[in-house]
């Protein structure tokens, strides 16, 4: 049974301190701390616990058989994971000790009414006459296949035929998944076990962490591995030397999924050799470029670039990463580095008055659902001054929440340029344009259009 931490009960009984079923019999509330304006809320280790004292029906794991009563912790609810109890309810407990001694439950475990535990409880139940023998559960799967769009209907995309590998310091097995990436090791000995998986044509995607194994319990693991692929090439200024420390990234040429924006799903930064590699991308079709993601910025102050070396978004030549093992080259000459430059001007209101504590937004055209910029706070004067780059064009945006809902200035353009750029916004209309512009832009986008 999986519960709802992900967990089989077999596992989640021996990851928690304590395992017990109980009826609620008071609960104590402090209340939500009321915060002073201006006054810190107290850390996470000191914010007031709910008491809840529990009548004990059955104590499997972590405490006395003898037991009768006991008191735990829970937080408040919200953010702070708190678990509702309800007096008069019998619940299964998955509780943790915290460094005073005192044990604590949250929504994060699998803590749940009794009559949501049925399989919970048959296998408590059984502990005393179980073996002192463990179970690793292991699932090799291809990420890729396994996430989004693309997971097919039974679950996440098990890779049948792996060469898995447990060991520990007396003993060592090896087993080959099944069609559904499956691979079970029983009746072991408890302890620590190190696996691995192999598959010809994959590479392993991240590492796998010791497992430790509790007698009489299970260790469920998954075991991503993705096909060995690779993107790399190297990135030359305009002389032929190497482009270090510059970020290369891909974005899908198509949003994959409802509601996606275009977003790196891979880079990395170029080496002292200006070479870089590009090991997590699904099948598909990729711009691959410079600041594909977002406006330059300061620390990253090159241009929007697309391979094979271009601006313009509908010159770029697309990168096809297939659904087999493959290494592709591909290398760019880096463009020159944006100087930065100052914008700086004012917001008024159209009686000339300044506009107090108004917020500037610097917003590259070509990602109108972000914010390449945004300033601090007018002053009183209602003056702002940011530093941008000379070779990227924004639209200037302004608007104050002072009032009856926003009130925004109609957005200025400004044109790439060496030297300071200063405008005047006046708050005219209501409404706020950028997020207007940004949500015009994500229709677009979702439309088909794709980057422009």
């Amino acid at each position: 049974m999986v519960l709802p931490t992900g967990n089989p009960v077999c596992q989640s009984a021996w990851q928690h301190h304590a395992v017990f079923t109980g009826i609620v019999t008071a609960t104590d509330d402090p209340g939500i701390p009321r915060i002073a304006p201006g006054e810190r809320p107290p850390p996470p280790d000191r914010y007031p616990q709910k008491q809840v004292t529990i009548k004990i029906t059955n104590a499997f794991t972590g405490l006395d058989s003898s037991a009768k009563e006991i008191n735990i912790e829970t937080g408040l609810g919200g953010g702070d994971c708190g678990y509702q109890f309800e007096r008069g309810i019998e619940y299964i407990i998955y509780a943790f000790k915290k460094p005073d001694g005192r044990l604590s439950t949250g929504i994060c475990s699998p803590t749940r009414p009794i009559s949501d535990a049925a399989e919970d409880l048959t296998y408590l139940r059984q502990l005393a006459k179980a073996d002192p023998v463990g179970e690793i559960r292991i699932t090799v799967f291809d990420p890729h296949k396994s996430w989004g769009n693309v997971q097919p209907a039974g679950g996440i995309a098990g890779l049948a035929e792996a060469r898995v590998e447990i060991g520990s310091q007396n003993l060592r097995k090896t087993a080959a998944t099944d069609r559904n990436g499956r691979s079970i090791f029983s009746h072991l000995p408890p302890g620590e076990y190190q696996v691995s998986a192999k598959l010809d044509g994959y590479t392993t995607s991240m590492p796998v962490p010791p497992v430790k194994l509790h007698a009489k319990g299970c260790a469920e693991i998954p075991v991503a591995l993705r096909l060995d692929r690779v993107v790399t090439g190297r990135l030359l200024t305009k002389d032929g030397m190497p482009a270090g420390g510059v970020v290369i990234e891909a974005v899908p040429r198509r949003p994959r999924r409802e509601y996606e924006l275009p977003y790196a799903v891979d880079s990395a930064e170029t080496d002292k050799d200006g070479r870089y590699e590009l090991r997590n991308l699904a099948a598909g079709d990729y711009y691959l470029g410079l600041s594909l993601a977002h406006s330059p910025t300061i620390a990253m102050p090159y241009t929007r670039w697309f391979y094979p070396g271009t601006e313009d978004a509908t010159a770029a030549v697309f990168v096809h990463v297939s659904d087999n093992p493959e290494k592709q080259q591909f290398d760019m000459t880096v463009p020159s580095p944006q100087n930065p430059r100052i914008l700086a001007g004012s917001v008024v209101w159209p009686d000339g008055r300044p506009a107090v504590g108004a917020q500037v937004i610097l917003e590259d055209p070509r990602w109108p659902w972000q914010m390449a910029f945004s300033t601090p706070s007018t002053d009183d004067a209602g003056r702002f001054k940011t530093t941008a780059l000379a070779g990227t064009t924004y639209r200037i945006h302004a608007v104050s929440l002072q009032t009856n809902g926003p009130t925004s200035a109609e957005p200025v353009s400004v044109a790439p340029g060496a030297g300071p750029a200063k405008v005047v916004l006046v708050l005219t209309r209501k409404g706020h344009t950028h997020s207007e512009q940004a949500v015009k832009a994500i229709e677009a986008l979702r439309s088909g259009q794709g980057l422009r």
